[in-house]
């Protein structure tokens, strides 16, 4: 039995794996799935590295149970003479084989330990060197954020005011408390509103937002420690620039080619 693993809800299933696995052939209504289809999903959990155990082996003989009766259904109804089910088909098979394509590009010039220290550095670099503890009042209109700040600027508490006031219900429960935070991580008139601060200052004018008025307080500043080791993010790094360095290629070849 020669088949992709279709797109179900059982597809979902959160598939874990373990190198011992005892897996049997079984049949669904004569139609035999061999350990090896078993294994291919098997060995894709296992390097996953999510949780190992019988539970796997039952959630995999469940997922190609339902595969194969479905598919034995599909055959049935002679599902793939429909002329849209075979363009889809290629269409499937097209996109299969440039992905294939890329991915063998990529394995043949692959990304350098150099560009990977360069990228990395540059963004820690974008980042920045200080972090900012941040709260602020999610409003919608200036009027309504200027009021806020008459009233902090009089010694109003301003947890309590985004407690009872705040758009951001995401935070407002906390006092409109944003933790630590880099400038970068919001739009620009926001980031550029806390940076000109110093701890303990509110901004004296609402800071306007595709989300509302923003009243915005610093509450302390540090030196920047959040921003995660090299070697934790030289995975995401490579994946990234590998796929840049593709599509790069890609547009290349496209630039060539003989269009008539």
């Amino acid at each position: 039995m020669d088949k992709k693993v279709i797109a179900l809800g059982a597809a979902a299933l959160l598939i874990a794996g373990a190198a011992n696995a005892e897996l049997k052939a079984f049949k669904v209504n004569g139609e035999t799935v061999t350990v090896a289809e078993q294994k291919a999903i098997y060995d894709r959990a296992v390097q996953s590295g999510q949780p190992a155990g019988e539970g796997l082996e039952r959630q995999v003989k469940n997922l190609l149970i339902q595969q194969t009766v479905l598919l034995q259904e599909a055959n049935k109804a002679k599902i793939a003479n429909k002329a849209d089910v075979k363009r889809a088909i290629e269409n499937s098979r097209d996109q299969i084989l440039i992905q294939g394509l890329a991915q063998d590009w990529a394995q043949k010039n692959p990304v350098s330990e150099a560009d990977l220290k360069k990228a990395y550095d540059q963004d820690k670099a974008a980042y920045g060197d200080t972090e900012y503890q941040v709260r602020h009042i999610l409003v919608k209109t200036e009027d309504q954020a200027k009021n806020l700040i008459s009233r902090l600027n009089k010694g109003a508490d301003f947890g309590k005011l985004a407690q009872e006031f705040s758009e951001d219900t995401g935070n407002k429960g906390q006092g409109g408390l944003l933790g630590w935070v880099v400038p970068r991580s919001f739009v620009p008139a926001f980031g550029a509103s806390f940076t000109a601060l110093k701890p303990g200052e509110i901004a004296q004018s609402p800071i306007r937002t595709q989300f509302g008025f923003h009243v915005v307080k610093l509450e302390a500043k540090r030196k920047a420690e959040l921003y995660p080791s090299y070697e934790s993010q030289k995975p995401v790094i490579r994946n990234a620039l590998a796929n840049q360095k593709v599509q790069m290629h890609f547009q290349d070849l496209i630039k060539k080619a003989n269009v008539q």
